[in-house]
């Protein structure tokens, strides 16, 4: 699976949910940080993944290519 595929997912998954979010916390009077909270950690699982697909693919090389 490529990373720009694993990327794209990522932040498919991740949009509705920010989107679901803003539209909650706009209702109900919930504090902006959670949504700013719910921002920094969509970003961060992104890189999270990115970061584990990335040590796999390394590892995953033949010896000769390191």
């Amino acid at each position: 699976m490529p990373r720009s595929f694993l990327a794209v997912f990522a932040i498919a998954l991740g949009l509705p949910f920010l989107i679901l979010l803003a539209l909650v916390s706009s209702a109900s009077g919930v504090s902006a940080s959670v949504l700013t909270n719910a921002l920094g950690l969509v970003v961060m699982s992104v890189v999270l993944v990115l970061v584990v697909y990335e040590i796999k693919r390394i590892a995953d090389l033949p010896p000769d290519t390191h």
